[in-house]
């Protein structure tokens, strides 16, 4: 996303805040880990007690995942989509649904196909721990103006 000049949400932003894309995203998948965590040692603790592990348990986590699937579902479709804009890459199959296609049925392959859409591997190795996984001193191309709206973002 930090490589597009993307923020967490999916939307063109400027430099400064598409910086921070990464940080925000690790901080939402941590938040969704812990909650999944504390649930399933709650509902661990309770069945070693013998006691009911009924609907009012399992209803408030199972529609917190379903949300959070969906709300990913939707990042990983707009981001997508952003970068066949910004790329002028023309849908191939599916005209007008392929971006959510691609993302609800293979949303691992649709990831991997951005990254190596934005970057280059084979002249540069991925890298963990920087904000856009490429080495620091490789320079992102600015963004250009289409009818998306992209602008040249400072």
């Amino acid at each position: 996303m930090t490589r597009v000049g993307l923020d967490w949400q999916a939307r063109p932003s400027n430099k400064l805040v598409s910086s921070l894309s990464c940080t925000n995203m690790t901080v939402f998948l941590c938040f969704w880990a812990a909650m999944d965590l504390s649930a399933a040692l709650m509902l661990k603790v309770r069945w070693e007690r013998g006691q009911d592990l009924g609907i009012d348990y399992y209803a408030p986590i199972m529609v917190f995942n379903v949300l959070f699937l969906f709300h990913l579902l939707k990042l990983v479709k707009n981001t997508r989509e952003s970068i066949r804009d910004k790329y002028q890459i023309p849908e191939s199959t599916c005209i007008g649904c392929e971006d959510c296609m691609c993302a609800t049925f293979c949303m691992s392959c649709t990831i991997c196909q951005m990254g190596r859409h934005t970057a280059d591997f084979d002249t540069y190795n991925g890298n963990c721990c920087s904000r856009t996984g490429l080495p620091g001193q490789v320079e992102l191309a600015p963004s250009a103006v289409f009818a998306d709206g992209y602008r040249n973002m400072v």
